[in-house]
């Protein structure tokens, strides 16, 4: 069963700690963009990850995503999303400059460029079953889909 996803009111402490855990990995710096806005977060690569006032590159934009289920279940992304993600690229000769998607699943972290999603065709249906809300979505199974991207660490 595919489950969607949409905001609810725990949802920005839950972002908040997968944003910590990818920092800490990656030794970016992130700050949380204003609600509303299309991506969750805007990023910086830290050149020297121990000095975290010193020379930092931007690399694009995060959005995540918590799902309470494992990285085989199919997910639906919303289609207006991605359009925006792929239209605010980050123009630049830094190969590492570019929008991302994070999903947190209960056994995996999903961490895949927005573009990775361009050749997935969205499918019309029902988004949200408590407004009965429909809209276009590209689904995708993480396990199947990106297997090379997954990383098991899981974020409670």
């Amino acid at each position: 069963m595919s489950q969607p996803i949409w905001i609810t009111a725990s949802d920005s402490n839950k972002e908040q700690r997968v944003m910590d855990k990818l920092c800490s990995l990656y030794g970016w710096q992130a700050w949380s963009t204003p609600r509303y806005y299309f991506v969750d977060y805007l990023v910086n690569s830290l050149q020297d990850p121990k000095k975290p006032d010193g020379f930092a590159n931007y690399i694009g934009g995060m959005e995540i995503k918590w799902m309470n289920g494992p990285s085989t279940m199919e997910v639906k992304f919303p289609f207006q999303k991605l359009q925006k993600m792929w239209l605010t690229e980050p123009i630049d000769d830094n190969p590492a400059a570019y929008n991302r998607i994070c999903i947190r699943y209960t056994d995996a972290l999903l961490v895949i460029p927005a573009q990775s999603l361009r050749t997935f065709v969205p499918e019309y249906g029902l988004t949200r079953s408590d407004t009965n809300e429909y809209d276009f979505n590209v689904h995708f199974i993480a396990s199947e889909d990106f297997p090379n991207k997954l990383m098991k660490i899981v974020v409670q």
